[in-house]
């Protein structure tokens, strides 16, 4: 969510982009309540304020970014990004292969010619490793493939797999013969 933040701050190429953007933030906060009671962090269903998320919410409504921003860096300190098997080991052979492999598959279909002019556009993979932080990266790959009813999916992966895509992508395809 602090990526799309992020980049609706930056001013999206588009406005149906932004659109798209609050629209994915919206539906995060409304899945985020139930993540948060999974992980412990809200015991009881009926809290109403679980973590400070209607505020949240609110605050998305109404524009306020810095509010949005402030309330998901209190979350994040509260509840950090634990990637801890999808960063560890390295490139392998054995992960970049599968990575490549996983990649051709699953993702190549969409990613490799985003359409620049939807709502959510399926960005370019090795472009987003280059240009995000690694932990972000690695948890939009764990987050998978999100947008409308169309392409909406769990992810299926694996912590493994999962490395192996994120291997692939920062190695920009290289996997010992087989590029994207």
């Amino acid at each position: 969510m602090a990526g799309d933040l992020r980049r609706l701050q930056s001013r999206p190429e588009s406005a149906l982009q932004a659109e798209g953007l609050r629209a994915r933030m919206a539906g995060a906060l409304s899945s985020l309540p139930l993540l948060l009671r999974r992980a412990g962090a809200c015991p009881r269903p009926s809290a109403g304020d679980c973590a400070g998320i209607p505020a949240l919410r609110a605050a998305l409504a109404r524009g306020d970014l810095s509010a949005v921003a402030r309330g998901l860096e209190a979350l994040r300190r509260k509840h950090p990004f634990d990637a801890g098997q999808i960063l560890a080991g390295g490139a392998t052979p054995e992960r970049l292969r599968l990575g490549a492999a996983l990649h051709r598959q699953v993702c190549a279909g969409c990613h490799d010619a985003p359409a620049a002019d939807a709502a959510l556009p399926a960005r370019d993979l090795f472009e987003e490793a280059r240009r995000l932080p690694r932990e972000e990266f690695a948890a939009r790959l764990l987050l998978g493939v999100r947008g409308d009813r169309g392409t909406s999916w769990r992810n299926p992966f694996s912590d493994l797999e999962l490395a192996a895509l994120l291997a692939h992508y920062e190695t920009g395809g290289g996997d010992g013969g087989a590029q994207r």
